[in-house]
């Protein structure tokens, strides 16, 4: 070879390398360049939830009073039908268990002595010593005697049965209104002390006051408020992640049980109250706790891929610049699933493909006009 054509190959060699490695890594370039590959869009939705009990009760007083005495408190576990407090009724309580008491004896005693009348009439009938209608009249006023006489025993029993006694081991006349569980569970908050005025579940407006709060703590949920720009990445069955702060070692596992389907307004926002079912892992979740929910949704392996940075929208619909020989060139894409890193592209590209990581127009304004920059 000719020395002159030697030196002119060596001197091409480098341009040729340097115009190559311009195309590849976009050095050279105002904006940052990426490549379309394949891999994994694995979607996850993070977001923080709030740990209640599956099933929860609020326990009150039928009656007003005064708490005389409360014998369990937070923590303890209780079973069907345990006493949790006894409540002496207020004066009004007590005045109206006393009449219904008087009302019974009362109706009782009448249909007592309407018995008695109707038993000797129908004495009488037998031997012919009273007419038929006289017979009639005495078991008529029996019937409602003893009809008035359960009524008053029915109203008083609806009374015991909500937990009000009177008399004690002494023979004394006090009243009192036991509470019980109505179930088996925890309790996980008492909100009255001894000593406390109470006001009866069925005699105000509001409800009455809250004496204990119980729950069953064997099925406990965790209640994520998703945004709506999410919740179309998750479903019911989705597995879950839920981690706290106070054990951030510690990771519990759930499943996704209820997707509502309508949202709800949250601080300008719709949001959607995803419902997840605590499944196993450590039992560091407790009631009122704050919990951070990740929710594993769909994976795509193998699959045609940008970083996100890459999809930009011209008129609404999205594209991706395509680097060629003639410059960046947007490209209608058609995208599928999406996570924190990367789109999934269903059309208008091809892997190994060259883009554009951001918009290359405005990146080519601003190294023009420096002043522009922020």
């Amino acid at each position: 070879m000719k020395p002159a054509l030697v030196l002119a190959a060596l001197f091409l060699t480098p341009l040729l390398a340097c115009s190559k490695a311009d195309a590849n890594d976009g050095s050279s370039r105002p904006y940052k360049v990426g490549v379309a590959d394949r891999g994994e869009v694995r979607v996850v939705v993070e977001e923080t939830g709030v740990v209640a009990p599956e099933r929860s009760i609020v326990v009150k007083s039928p009656i007003s009073g005064v708490v005389e005495q409360l014998y369990v408190r937070e923590g303890a576990e209780v079973k069907t039908g345990q006493v949790l407090a006894r409540i002496k009724p207020d004066i009004a309580q007590a005045n109206s268990l006393a009449q219904l008491r008087r009302e019974m004896e009362k109706a009782r005693i009448a249909r007592d002595n309407a018995k008695r009348d109707y038993d000797r009439t129908q004495q009488l009938s037998g031997i012919g010593g009273v007419t038929q209608a006289d017979l009639d009249v005495k078991r008529v006023a029996y019937e409602q005697a003893e009809n008035q006489w359960r009524t008053a025993e029915g109203q008083l029993q609806l009374v015991q049965r909500s937990g009000v006694t009177a008399g004690d081991s002494t023979g004394a006349t006090t009243q009192w209104a036991r509470i019980t569980a109505p179930a088996t569970g925890v309790i996980i908050g008492r909100g009255v002390e001894e000593g406390e005025t109470v006001v009866g579940g069925t005699s105000a407006f509001g409800g009455g006051t809250e004496l204990f709060t119980m729950a069953d703590l064997s099925t406990l949920l965790v209640k994520a408020a998703i945004n709506e720009v999410d919740i179309g990445k998750v479903k019911k069955g989705d597995r879950v992640a839920l981690t706290v702060d106070a054990f951030p070692g510690d990771t519990a596992q759930g499943v996704v049980r209820l997707v509502p389907p309508a949202a709800r307004q949250q601080e300008r926002v719709r949001v959607f109250d995803v419902e997840i079912v605590v499944t196993g892992g450590p039992k560091v979740l407790r009631p009122g706790m704050t919990a951070n929910v990740r929710i594993s949704g769909p994976v795509r392996t193998e699959t045609l891929r940008v970083p996100v940075e890459a999809v930009l929208l011209k008129e609404g619909k999205p594209i991706v610049y395509k680097l060629s020989g003639s410059g960046p060139q947007p490209v209608p894409v058609t995208l599928g699933l999406s996570d924190l890193y990367y789109v999934e592209v269903l059309s208008g590209l091809a892997a190994g493909d060259s883009i554009a990581l951001e918009d290359p127009v405005a990146a080519l304004d601003r190294a023009k006009n420096p002043a522009r920059r922020r």
